[in-house]
């Protein structure tokens, strides 16, 4: 099964989710596990560089620190983009061993270590990285780009039996709509650690309309099972785009930090524009 070789891989790399992972603050490249897209991509029929969507993961890192030349500590946000299409993600806590391998080092300033994270981001994932410092802003409770959307979580269902299953999704109508869904109720698990993941996850759609009550069903059949933030936005995506049919797609899983990061991995058909605004739970 892919997921027990890459943990298999990933245990040799380092004891990471263990008691005795070893921190360090002299940067370290050496501690970025990168796993290939492709091998779970192809479960879903997906050919190489042919995926059926766009789309990006955005990782927020809030704990971020190095030292200037002087030796005095610094306190930044950053945002890492990597496009849809590199070839490798990167395991999430060697990401944060790696950001956090910064922390007692001294670098002439953030240009310089942004220099740097994208270059061995870049390299890690095969694919153009980019990093940005961003300020920290207010979040609001509902942002304005849920204003127009269904909350499906008032819905009157339960957990399935059975663990993920497609089984409970159906059509409720055959007339084509353009509609936002959402959840704050999703669940999933670390492949790694068995961890719990929580995300809100936003669904639109151009296309027949899906029964809401069996759509909360489905989200709800995640909570057991384990993949990593990407590859749970690209079932989301392939799930539902067999489905319905639409004629445009977009998903977005957006994970609650942990480990003072969170990951917010964004697939699309026929969505443009789409931009990323931190919720209340992030």
């Amino acid at each position: 099964m892919i997921q027990n070789t890459i943990k298999k891989g990933f245990m040799g790399h380092m004891q990471l989710g263990s008691a005795t992972t070893e921190y360090t603050n002299l940067y370290d490249k050496g501690l970025l596990y990168p796993i290939a897209r492709q091998p779970q991509r192809a479960e879903h029929g997906i050919e190489p560089n042919n995926a059926p969507f766009a789309g990006r993961d955005l990782w927020n890192a809030y704990e971020f620190t190095y030292l200037t030349p002087q030796g005095k500590p610094t306190a930044d946000v950053l945002q890492i983009e990597v496009p849809f299409n590199s070839s490798a993600i990167i395991e999430s806590k060697s990401m944060k061993l790696y950001l956090g391998s910064f922390a007692g080092t001294r670098f002439e300033g953030l240009e310089a270590v942004i220099e740097c994270l994208e270059r061995d981001l870049t390299a890690a994932c095969e694919g153009l990285v980019q990093v940005r410092s961003v300020d920290p802003e207010p979040v609001s409770v509902l942002s304005a780009r849920l204003e127009a959307a269904h909350c499906l979580d008032d819905e009157a269902v339960g957990v399935p039996e059975g663990g993920y299953s497609t089984d409970t999704l159906s059509l409720a109508s055959s007339e084509v709509a353009e509609v936002t869904y959402y959840s704050d109720l999703f669940r999933s698990l670390c492949p790694m650690t068995g961890q719990p993941d929580f995300a809100r996850i936003i669904l639109r759609m151009t296309g027949p309309q899906l029964a809401r009550p069996g759509l909360l069903q489905y989200l709800f059949s995640y909570r057991e099972h384990g993949e990593f933030a990407e590859q749970v936005a690209e079932r989301l995506f392939m799930d539902l785009y067999q489905a319905a049919k639409p004629s445009k797609l977009g998903v977005r899983a957006e994970f609650t930090r942990r480990g003072g990061i969170d990951i917010n991995a964004e697939r699309v058909l026929g969505y443009r524009d789409w931009d990323y605004v931190r919720h209340y739970r992030q």
